[in-house]
């Protein structure tokens, strides 16, 4: 990847005067192996997908695998057993290009605007289930990566109780400089890229495993093998 050091120079006169204005010479960093670009890239789609199994068990995720005509099914039953209420959604193109249709009498979208910011995270706070497409699913560690942008903000993503990740299987990578390496050439103006492994946890309060601590309680990776 490449691009820009904002303050490079900036920051390393700072560093030179903290060390009292010796100057050491330059060691061009070299990388030790070449895992970043490598890893798991042997395998195949069937065996990522075991590895991603696996992982989402780890990380306290429930990972469905289904088909696209089946797939609002799989949705509509989640949905339901999440307890219904309010339906968060976001407002993208990606529903109607993978014929995501979601059925809820309290359904609420996302708005576009920054005026309507404070909306949006309120009616994202009182959702009890959100329904989002990843842009990436890591098989090294079940973890989606989802874009935040005019049409679905991170308080989509974090706020809901209940979160729904479809990830057409095409969106699979192995690893996360796959996803890194794509939003580096590909990202928009003011967009960010989340790493989401499994509903929201913490192990280092007491050494105790406390999940949905500060966000969603539960996480569910709906799988569509033929997107």
């Amino acid at each position: 990847m490449t691009g820009t050091i904002e303050n490079r120079e900036k920051f390393l006169a700072t560093l030179l005067e903290k060390r009292g204005g010796v100057e050491l010479p330059f060691e061009a960093y070299q990388p030790i192996s070449n895992l970043p670009e490598t890893h798991l890239a042997h395998l195949t789609t069937d065996e990522l997908l075991a590895i991603a199994r696996d992982q989402a068990a780890r990380v306290s995720a429930n990972l469905i695998e289904t088909t696209a005509s089946k797939m609002n099914e799989v949705i509509a039953g989640l949905i339901e057993k999440s307890g219904g209420e309010q339906v968060m959604i976001p407002t993208t193109d990606e529903f109607d290009h993978f014929g995501i249709q979601v059925e809820s009498n309290q359904l609420v979208q996302w708005k576009i605007g920054a005026e309507y910011r404070d909306e949006n995270i309120m009616a994202a706070q009182n959702s009890n289930v959100a329904v989002a497409v990843a842009k990436f699913f890591l098989a090294e560690s079940a973890t989606i990566a989802v874009e935040s942008e005019a049409g679905q903000g991170r308080s989509l993503h974090f706020l809901p109780t209940h979160y729904i990740s479809v990830i057409p299987l095409s969106r699979m990578v192995a690893r996360s400089t796959q996803a890194a390496s794509w939003f580096e050439e590909n990202k928009k103006p003011g967009s960010t890229l989340h790493f989401i492994s499994g509903p929201s946890n913490s192990g280092d309060i007491e050494m105790q495993l406390v999940v949905g601590l500060h966000g969603p309680l539960e996480i569910n990776y709906v799988i569509v093998k033929d997107l």
